[in-house]
C-alpha cells in the first residue's frame, strides 16, 4: 500500500493544535487496522473516530502516515504495564508467567489482530517499512526485558542463555497466537497456559543446566 494521489492531504496537515482530535484518529486507526488490516480505509478510519476524512488527513498527510502511527500505537499498546493483577516475578514467579503469558496472547489477539499479516510483509512504501524496524525494536526489547526479570527471579547468575531468549520470543509472538488460534482452535487463555508451561519449563532447565556448568 503505497502513497497515492488519492492518499494525501487537500491541503496540508493542520497547523499546531488538535491533540486530541489526533488521539482519537490514531486510537480509531489501530482498531480498525487490527480488525481489517493495511487494507482498512480511511473512510472506515474516520467514521470510528467520529470525524470527516478531510480531518484525517488535516493530522496525517499519508495514509501510510497514519498506518505507520497506529501501527506505533499497536506496540504501545500491546506493552502498556503495569498489567493489573500480576504478581511481580519476586513474589510469585509462576504466578507471573501465568499471567504475562495470558495477557501477551489476549493483547496479541485484541490489539494486533489481523494487521500481524501485513506488520511482517514486506513493503514498498519507503513509509511503511519503518515498521519492520519498530516490530524489531519493540520485539527485541521487550523479549529480553522479560527473560532478564525472569532469570534474576528464578536465580540466575550474569546474563540469561540467548537459548532462553530465544525460546521467550517464540513462545510470546503472535505469529504463536495466530498459528494457534487459527490452525488449532484455542483461545487466547488457551494459548496463555500452554506457553505459560512452556517458558516455566525452559526457564527451570537453563536454571539448572547453569548450575551444573556456571560457564555455560
Amino acid at each position: 500500500m503505497g502513497d497515492s494521489a488519492d492518499d494525501h492531504a487537500p491541503g496540508g496537515p493542520a497547523p499546531g493544535g488538535g491533540g486530541a482530535t489526533r488521539d482519537r484518529i490514531r486510537t480509531a486507526a489501530r482498531v480498525v487496522i487490527a480488525r481489517k488490516g493495511f487494507d482498512a480505509t480511511v473512510d472506515e478510519i474516520a467514521a470510528e473516530a467520529g470525524v470527516s476524512p478531510r480531518t484525517v488527513f488535516r493530522h496525517y498527510p499519508t495514509r501510510d502516515e497514519l498506518v505507520v502511527d497506529a501501527v506505533k500505537a499497536m506496540f504501545e499498546a500491546a506493552g502498556q504495564r503495569p498489567i493489573p493483577g500480576l504478581p511481580t516475578p519476586d513474589e510469585d514467579l509462576a504466578g507471573w508467567i501465568e499471567g504475562l503469558a495470558t495477557t501477551i496472547h489476549t493483547r496479541n489477539a485484541e490489539i494486533v489482530g489481523q494487521a500481524f499479516w501485513d506488520i511482517h510483509a514486506p513493503h514498498s512504501s519507503a513509509t511503511l517499512a519503518e515498521i519492520r524496524a519498530l516490530r524489531e525494536q519493540s520485539r527485541v526489547r521487550g523479549v529480553q526485558h522479560l527473560v532478564d526479570r525472569a532469570w534474576a527471579a528464578a536465580g540466575g547468575q550474569g546474563a540469561p542463555p540467548t537459548s532462553l531468549t530465544w525460546v521467550f520470543g517464540l513462545t510470546c509472538s503472535a505469529f504463536t497466537t495466530q498459528a494457534l488460534m487459527i490452525d488449532f482452535g484455542l483461545t487466547p487463555t488457551q494459548i496463555g497456559a500452554v506457553t505459560a508451561d512452556i517458558l516455566k519449563s525452559a526457564l527451570a532447565a537453563a536454571i539448572a543446566c547453569s548450575r551444573e556448568d556456571p560457564a555455560t
